[in-house]
């Protein structure tokens, strides 16, 4: 039999998986739960019936980049369009890192940073956030005069954590560091930041989608890229579409490894159509918030720690007594032998799943240790996983 040798990078590599099973209530990888904007979805309807399926996209998705640079108040040419966010920050890695380079990046913070740096040859070196979830800036400046990073990647709202950090804070880093930066703000629309850079002369029409976020300070600095998506506050995770806005240096340079056509011309014209008519989701990301709040008090009220979140997803885990119970209740129904805090977590996945609900199981991750994330999901969705967890909680104390 022929051997084959791979990529050594490659090689060392697991494949990247989630849960992924049939369940009735699904909350596990922060999709929205909500349809399109019926306003929205008539339109791409009548958009696809003459739809011409024949033809190859624009070639650089130029038709999308041209509405969100005029929103934006930016050149054109300072906007890129990805397969998701996602194929950005790994072509990001690719431009920018290399042999011998070091990525920065966020701990803990989106799994896939580290793939990244991996395909392309990089060295991941993670910076702690704090024990909160937070970005320390001084710490993170800190971090890149002694590492001295090619890029530097910041999560905000972070992922698993769902922490926002403030403009002035993110600027800071921004101002102080001697390396291109991305900010991967997926989750930004769901944060309702007041805050604006000094002299921001847009309308106040448009305000509201730079305010809290650092594409408020694009053309103010030249190692800045900031990178948004689709497939959170706007439901178009199954199409895969996302963008790039920053520096122009930075994103012509980002440019040059995406390939020709690389978007699919039906995912253009349907991004392009949710984000003319982003307005038509404002009550709905109002909504989602004030059920992230409420979802967050009631697992605190049933005695569970949960972490400061600006996104669509709260993130949680049993301490003190109640872990212990859970442990205890674990270790009794499963022989598989866990850490305390993992186990606590383990059995709350294991029994909203036996409920035909599925969560995302962080328990064992060595740095949130017996966690849960969960996606906010319809109202009636979040009464019943919050029914559930209510119900074991019970269960294990009585």
């Amino acid at each position: 039999m022929s051997s084959f040798t791979v990529r050594q990078s490659i090689e060392a590599m697991e494949e990247y998986a989630v849960e992924s099973v049939a369940a009735d209530i699904i909350v596990n990888a922060n999709e929205s739960n909500y349809q399109l904007p019926q306003e929205i979805a008539e339109k791409i309807t009548q958009r696809t019936a003459r739809f011409p399926f024949n033809r190859y996209p624009p070639i650089k998705s130029e038709n999308l980049c041209e509405v969100i640079a005029k929103e934006l108040d930016v050149d054109i040419d300072c906007v890129k369009i990805g397969n998701g966010s996602s194929e950005l920050l790994e072509k990001a890695c690719y431009v920018f890192g290399g042999p011998g380079k070091k990525i920065a990046v966020p701990w803990p913070s989106f799994s896939m940073y580290g793939e990244y740096a991996a395909l392309s040859d990089s060295e991941e070196v993670r910076y702690p956030l704090t024990a909160e979830g937070f970005v320390d800036a001084d710490s993170v400046i800190s971090f890149c005069k002694e590492q001295q990073p090619s890029l530097l990647i910041v999560c905000n709202p972070n992922n698993p954590t769902g922490n926002y950090n403030s403009l002035a804070a993110m600027e800071k880093i921004i101002a102080n560091v001697d390396c291109p930066v991305i900010m991967d703000e997926a989750y930004m629309e769901f944060a309702d930041g007041k805050e604006l850079a000094p002299n921001d002369l847009r309308p106040m029409h448009k305000l509201w989608l730079v305010a809290g976020s650092t594409l408020s300070l694009v053309g103010r600095y030249s190692n800045l890229m900031v990178f948004r998506t689709f497939s959170k506050a706007y439901g178009l995770a199954g199409l895969r579409c996302g963008y790039a806005v920053g520096a122009l240096g930075l994103v012509r340079q980002l440019g040059k490894a995406l390939l020709p056509y690389h978007v699919n011309a039906f995912t253009l014209m349907a991004a392009k159509t949710v984000y003319e008519n982003k307005e038509l989701y404002k009550e709905r990301i109002k909504t989602i918030r004030e059920e992230r709040d409420k979802f967050a008090d009631c697992l605190k009220t049933l005695g569970f720690k949960v972490w400061p979140t600006a996104t669509n997803f709260v993130t949680f885990r049993a301490e003190g007594e109640l872990m212990q119970q859970l442990a205890k209740a674990y270790a009794a129904k499963f022989s598989e032998r866990l850490p305390e805090q993992a186990a606590g977590g383990k059995l709350i996945f294991k029994y909203l799943l036996a409920n035909s609900i599925l969560v995302r199981d962080f328990s064992t991750h060595p740095v949130l240790q017996g966690c849960l994330r969960i996606t906010i999901g319809l109202s009636e969705e979040n009464k019943q996983i919050i029914a559930k967890i209510t119900e074991l909680c019970a269960e294990v104390k009585a």
